[in-house]
């Protein structure tokens, strides 16, 4: 039988060529590990202020204590810092506010942003990050969240929006001009979408990741927004 005669070179040639192409297949289906997303040196030099993310409570009416004035001197007084009552809503609240701030600080830093939690008056120039906690209601109006309400959501809807220092004050929302009260939720609220806005969702109760998760979403936005606006916050 006749057999063609190869060269050796092109032997070579061709066993290389087979070579390459099989580690680019292979590589080719190989998943890149997701990296955090870290802010370009112009976006980083902006800084960043964190404010409350709203979160009204319930009032609650202070129990009267057991006995009387005239029979003060037989109860015993409570232990400084001691108490069997449960937290309240306010205080609850309060705790979950300052928790999202702190987590949203340290995850800006941590990125690169130069991050600080907002006191007083707004500063003259940077990006301010505002937030308010909301149900929707049977109606499926947006209502401020109340903690401690008697709503069966057992979720939050959080709106974080981003705001530049540099412009004139802008609301996050403003209450609508038609009111419904209601014991379940807060007001019903218009949200300013001529702002960059996202929505959230987020347990009444969230765990330590459940925060952190969102705190990274809000600064991959914010990454996202400055990165493709660089010069809209430079100061």
């Amino acid at each position: 039988m006749f057999s063609p005669r190869v060269q050796p070179g092109k032997i070579n040639r061709t066993v290389r060529t087979l070579y390459a192409f099989s580690f680019l297949f292979f590589t080719a289906g190989q998943r890149t590990p997701a990296r955090p997303q870290t802010a370009e040196p112009s976006a980083a030099a902006v800084p960043v202020f964190v404010g409350d993310f709203e979160l009204p409570a319930v009032p609650v009416t202070p129990k009267p204590r057991p006995g009387s004035a005239t029979s003060a001197n037989q109860q015993k007084p409570p232990e400084k810092g001691v108490s069997d009552e449960p937290l309240g809503p306010a205080v609850q609240a309060r705790r979950m506010m300052d928790f999202f701030a702190a987590t949203l600080i340290e995850t800006l830093q941590k990125n690169g942003y130069n991050a600080t939690r907002k006191r007083g008056q707004n500063p003259p120039a940077g990006a301010l990050l505002r937030g308010v906690f909301a149900e929707p209601d049977a109606s499926n109006r947006i209502r401020r969240a109340l903690l401690g309400g008697t709503s069966t959501n057992p979720r939050f809807l959080l709106y974080v929006g981003i705001f530049n220092l540099e412009r004139p004050d802008q609301p996050l929302y403003q209450l609508a001009p038609v009111q419904s009260p209601s014991s379940d939720y807060g007001p019903v609220i218009t949200l300013n979408n001529y702002i960059p806005l996202a929505k959230y969702e987020v347990d009444k109760n969230p765990s330590d990741e459940d925060v952190r998760k969102i705190c990274a979403q809000i600064a991959a936005s914010l990454t996202g927004l400055l990165t493709a606006n660089p010069a809209a916050f430079s100061h």
